[in-house]
């Protein structure tokens, strides 16, 4: 087996392992030119209100955020390219919500 095939063959099955191994999310938001949409599930017009009126308080042009299911609950992950405050902002609202 050449290097090329080897290569492809790491990408393919690091693409499936992640697939498999990654938590089904229950919703996503995708924040994209500040406006947070969502994508996949349901969330309330409020939580999409709060989060927009958060993304341009810390002039976020994009990111993303979703709710995976971990056992019986539902964690709160967010972008890395979301800075650190405003990803605890975000989860206060989560956990306030």
């Amino acid at each position: 087996m050449g290097a090329l095939q080897l290569i492809v063959l790491l990408i393919i099955l690091a693409t499936v392992a992640w697939f498999v191994l990654s938590p089904p999310f229950v919703f996503r938001i995708r924040i994209s030119n500040g406006s947070p949409r969502l994508t996949q599930g349901r969330v309330t017009r409020e939580l999409l209100t709060q989060l927009a009126a958060i993304c341009q308080e810390w002039d976020i042009k994009r990111g993303w955020m979703g709710g995976a299911q971990r056992g019986g609950r539902v964690t709160l992950l967010v972008s890395r390219s979301v800075p650190s405050g405003c990803r605890q902002q975000i989860r206060n609202l989560w956990t306030n919500g």
